[in-house]
């Protein structure tokens, strides 16, 4: 029987079994992902990375920078832009001069930072809890691999509204827990990611771009930017806006649900940016928490001990992420304790 096991393997997941793990405990993480990263996801893609999720780090706080720092030391990350343009029917104006801070990348995509997370902490891919169980004095986790794991105290990591299907029943002696989680809403978003003709010159100006009240497009980067070694064409990363994104979740033909993204980018900034010699689209059904819950994690000890985290909760960000799983580490250690 596991001490615990973390479900998720994203920014929260990784770094809280990490703590974990440095604290003597036997963790494990179960994710239903082939690999790890969560939202901090990269893809392979003509010969370069493409980042499809999280698009930057920014530091706010010490302890996340020392983080960054280390990370950059190892050659992880690196610094990308400290100007983040702003879109709108009005054109394209520079940031104004407090928001003009480090932002950071992954030359090798943002996935490299989970997957340094991940060294020799023990990972269960391919792995989706389908029950959730317990008895007095410990859970019972099965997989739909038909496996059953047991463990002292879990930490769910997972966004708020794919947790309470799994664990609702259990949680009814825990009320102002689960209501905590049920207020959780999240907002989706469609990804393109999009290669040009590489005759096509791309102005500094459009590295990094916020749209403002625009009804389709909320961000725009040139991604090839981050890792300008590899990069033999320009690609960029287009996102939409949650309103769109809710319109178009359920549409079976990607290119339809993609394709006014591309549409809006063409009319917005350069038309040649509206016709990529090739693209692909993701859907993120849970992308963002419309309103974070802004506390670092929420814990209970009833039935057993139990510890949600993320960005759900702490913020909406990596950084918002990471404090959360440090957070989700020390409260599963004193439930522990108990």
């Amino acid at each position: 029987m596991k001490d615990v096991i973390v479900i998720g393997a994203g920014m929260a997941g990784l770094t809280c079994a990490q703590q974990l793990k440095q604290a003597g405990l036997d963790v494990t993480i179960v994710e239903k992902s082939a690999g790890v990263g969560g939202r901090m996801a990269t893809r392979r893609l003509q010969g370069t990375w493409v980042d499809h999720g999280a698009q930057l780090i920014s530091v706010k706080s010490d302890s996340f920078g020392r983080f960054v720092r280390k990370l950059q030391e190892k050659g992880i990350v690196q610094e990308w832009t400290r100007n983040v343009y702003q879109l709108s029917s009005s054109g394209l104006r520079p940031p104004d001069a407090d928001a003009r801070h480090a932002r950071y990348c992954c030359p090798r995509g943002m996935t490299a930072i989970a997957k340094s997370l991940a060294m020799e902490i023990p990972i269960i891919n391919n792995a989706r809890i389908v029950g959730v169980s317990h008895n007095d004095t410990k859970w019972q986790l099965v997989t739909d691999r038909q496996e059953t794991l047991e463990t002292s105290a879990i930490i769910s990591t997972i966004p708020a509204p794919q947790f309470l299907p799994l664990f609702e029943e259990v949680l009814t002696l825990a009320p102002s827990f689960l209501q905590a989680v049920q207020s959780v809403k999240f907002a989706p978003s469609v990804t393109i990611m999009a290669g040009y003709n590489a005759s096509n010159s791309v102005p500094s100006e459009w590295q990094a771009i916020r749209c403002i009240d625009d009804p389709i497009l909320d961000w725009i980067s040139y991604d090839s930017s981050k890792h300008a070694d590899k990069a033999i064409q320009p690609v960029f990363v287009l996102q939409s806006t949650a309103e769109f994104a809710k319109q178009s979740m359920e549409e079976p033909d990607l290119e339809i649900a993609g394709k006014p993204l591309l549409n809006q980018v063409g009319r917005l900034l350069a038309k040649w940016l509206a016709s990529p010699e090739w693209w692909q689209v993701h859907r993120w059904r849970y992308a963002l928490a419309e309103e974070s819950l802004g506390v670092s994690c929420l814990s209970t000890a009833i039935p057993l001990a139990l510890v949600c985290a993320g960005d759900w909760c702490a913020g909406k960000n990596i950084e918002a992420a990471y404090h959360s799983g440090i957070a989700a580490a020390e409260s599963a250690i004193e439930l522990l304790k108990v």
